[in-house]
């Protein structure tokens, strides 16, 4: 039974490699067939295992923060899809949008709402450059731009709506507003497993409304923007 072993030694050397390195590209099993008293030599392809290469597509859904120049806090979703064009360059579209929140404002300065509740929401096409890339930890700067919104509710004034569980009511919507916003700013990302896994993300950006709005004050919704969430999959590895 040793003859197979040889052969395959000595044509390993001749190939240019040495009989221990060509053996070890194989894995051989012997499954012992007692009804011929013999063994039968089994081998699988000798295909070397290859590293892990995660997909170019890629995505992260998280928890919004935001805190306009008014000081008024907004909380919400954040998701986004991306794809890598290189291995420090990801691109692709982000979006969210927050809850209603209440505004501490005088009336007239939100189009005569008594009660005003006001909230936002953004489409932009995001860049993302890989800046730190370690096994574990990375940093990426991010920048964006795309086309941001508001939309004035005043909670004095209840509408009836239907739905499933019946009907019901919510605040009137009053006004709204859209214009171009730009946004820049840092993500820290830190792999939960050590094998392939998702990532926590951290993100922190300076989001610019680059409009006016018929409500509120002159770049009052130009806000601070902070996102905790998980981002998937793994970026490409550096020599892809």
């Amino acid at each position: 039974m040793k003859q197979p072993v040889t052969l395959l030694a000595l044509l390993g050397a001749v190939w240019g490699g040495s009989p221990t390195r060509a053996l070890a590209q194989c894995h051989f099993a012997y499954v012992p067939v007692y009804a011929h008293h013999t063994c039968h030599c089994c081998h699988d392809s000798c295909a070397v295992e290859k590293p892990f290469v995660p997909a170019r597509w890629g995505g992260y859904l998280g928890a919004l923060g935001m805190v306009d120049q008014r000081r008024t806090p907004y909380a919400g979703v954040d998701a986004a899809g991306y794809y890598w064009l290189r291995p420090r360059w990801a691109t692709g579209l982000r979006g969210n949008l927050t809850g209603k929140m209440p505004v501490g404002a005088a009336p007239e300065t939100y189009a005569g709402a008594q009660q005003p509740l006001v909230d936002q929401y953004a489409i932009t096409w995001t860049n993302n450059l890989l800046i730190l890339d370690q096994s574990r930890w990375r940093v990426m700067a991010v920048a964006g731009a795309g086309v941001g919104g508001v939309r004035l509710y005043d909670k004095a004034v209840q509408v009836a709506t239907k739905g499933n569980c019946g009907c019901g009511t919510t605040a009137k919507e009053v006004a709204g507003a859209a214009a171009p916003v730009t946004e820049v700013g840092l993500a820290a990302l830190y792999k939960l497993k050590r094998a392939e896994g998702p990532w926590l993300t951290l993100r922190g950006e300076y989001r610019q409304w680059n409009g006016s709005a018929p409500f509120g004050l002159p770049q009052q919704f130009s806000s601070y923007v902070l996102s905790v969430g998980i981002s998937l999959p793994d970026a490409p590895p550096k020599g892809r």
